[in-house]
């Protein structure tokens, strides 16, 4: 459906001149690349990693923030009512996201994905350090939401750094691995790097409390959030070594002009349907995750402990872990967009269960309850979690891929941004009782529903090869309408899926 909407202009002769192979050879990257690139598949793997798995910072942000603010409101309780700085710690961040993520959309597809991602490491060690070390004016607690609030805000443009400069970097190595996992390793450091972080985010205060008690909950947060700082400051080393990818250096760079308009009439449908349905996904999976602490607590029986709270936390969202490995698996073996679909349709399924017996499952103990909702934040991760960040990472050139993937990534944080404000309204308005949340998950499972139709009508499945064959069509679309290839690359040839060779003439 989306080939049929590209517009087809008759090609200059002799643009592009194509020699058939007699090897059919696949197309792994431009041939004067190949030749030299001496790296172990172990190597190309780490590679990837380093690139990618610095995402975990913002899961493990987004989720011990809502450990922290339950903590603050034990701490602080006078303090905390009807303070502005405190309402808005929870998703302040996101504003602060979704601007670095536009922000370094364009670095990274300008300046290159190696620089973007050492600046945004740099901001992400730099903010996630002063956050832990707030501090009110003069001891003042207002002073210290306040702070905290602001910190958060410069974090969440760290974050949002990370995404497109860390994301686009993955994708493009990830194509340098050994075909038939190349999905499955970028799954893996990035969206369940994120899931790892949600895991860690509770786990952490949970040692903390056992370690220090109840009784030293001050030091617990400023631990809970300092902690933060241990992957993308342990990243750093390995990123300054490491080189840019293939992929960039063919298609991108600072000297390349970025013909906006040729990319817009090729990628606008695609890009709104995967905006869309990442909009979805972040409106339920970061609205639940950021209020699992505060639901967990309003199941469990009054005056359970702290660490009691925070404990079956750790355990709710260890569920995001097997949907995101399964999914990772799957998306080499049916697909991406098939695993999303699938996974959107038996969340909603599940999400409809959940509303519909709440009452009854909360009445058979906490555990049912933990159960239910850790399958139901399962199958999102499964499906729209793993699929939607690498739908948006591969489904572009790799001369706009970071602007491309910043939209679709900024409009999800608007979603979660928006989810963080409604979620709590949808559970005050459906009922007065902890029933309330029954609310939430009919809404996101409707909204899951329609998720999974756009994606069956406007998403394209992604194959092997997928990064290097949109290139090739890229620059064949970019000499039907008469763009200069000169300038992408001083290479000579970029092989294609057909098993024809493309010689760029310059």
């Amino acid at each position: 459906m989306l080939d049929s909407m590209r517009p087809k202009a008759k090609r200059p002769d002799n643009a592009i001149r194509t020699i058939d192979s007699p090897d059919q050879i696949k197309p792994t990257a431009f041939a004067s690349d190949e030749s030299l690139d001496t790296r172990t598949s172990a190597q190309k793997y780490w590679t990837v990693v380093v690139c990618g798995i610095a995402l975990l910072s913002d899961g493990y942000v987004a989720s011990s923030i809502g450990t922290v603010l339950v903590i603050l409101k034990h701490l602080y309780p006078e303090e905390s009512k009807g303070s502005r700085g405190l309402q808005l710690l929870g998703s302040i961040s996101f504003v602060g996201t979704v601007v670095g993520q536009l922000c370094f959309g364009y670095v990274t597809d300008r300046v290159g994905r190696k620089n973007g991602m050492l600046i945004a490491t740099s901001l992400l060690i730099l903010w996630t350090a002063m956050c832990a070390g707030a501090y009110g004016l003069n001891g003042s607690i207002p002073g210290l939401f306040a702070a905290i609030t602001c910190y958060r805000a410069f974090l969440g443009f760290a974050i949002g750094a990370e995404y497109p400069t860390s994301s686009c970097a993955a994708s493009e190595t990830s194509a340098e691995t050994p075909s038939g996992k190349r999905h499955f390793i970028f799954v893996l450091v990035t969206n369940t790097a994120i899931d790892m972080g949600f895991v860690l985010g509770a786990f952490v205060p949970y040692i903390l409390v056992l370690i220090l008690t109840a009784n030293h909950l001050r030091a617990v947060w400023r631990m809970t959030i300092g902690l933060g700082v241990v992957v993308p400051l342990s990243l750093f080393y390995f990123r300054v070594k490491m080189h840019e990818p293939k992929a960039f250096k063919r298609m991108g760079g600072r000297n390349v002009k970025i013909p906006y308009t040729l990319i817009l009439k090729r990628y606008w449908l695609k890009l709104a349907a995967i905006s869309f349905i990442w909009f979805v996904y972040d409106f339920a999976s970061y609205s639940f995750g950021l209020y699992s602490a505060t639901i967990t607590d309003a199941v469990l029986p009054a005056g359970s402990s702290y660490a009691k709270t925070f404990g079956w936390n750790t355990l709710l969202n260890v569920f995001y872990l097997p949907g995101s490995i399964l999914g990772a698996y799957a998306s080499d073996i049916i697909g991406p967009k098939r695993c999303l679909i699938i996974g959107l349709v038996l969340q909603a399924t599940c999400g409809f269960f959940l509303a519909g017996f709440y009452e009854k499952i909360l009445a058979n103990g906490i555990a049912g309850f933990i159960v239910f909702y850790g399958i139901f934040l399962s199958l999102g991760e499964f499906g729209a979690g793993n699929s939607i960040g690498l739908l948006a990472a591969k489904s572009s050139s790799s001369m706009a891929r970071g602007q491309y993937y910043a939209i679709a990534a900024a409009i999800g944080k608007i979603g979660a941004f928006v989810g963080s404000y409604a979620f709590p309204s949808i559970a005050s308005r459906f009922s007065s009782t902890n029933a309330g949340y029954k609310g939430d998950f009919y809404v996101a499972s409707a909204m899951a529903i329609c998720a999974a139709m756009v994606a069956f009508f406007f998403v394209s499945e992604l194959s092997q090869e997928c990064i290097q064959q949109e290139d090739c069509d890229f620059v064949d679309y970019l000499q039907d309408n008469g763009f200069d290839i000169s300038q992408l690359s001083r290479s000579s040839s970029l092989e294609s899926q057909d098993g024809k060779v493309k010689e760029l003439k310059e």
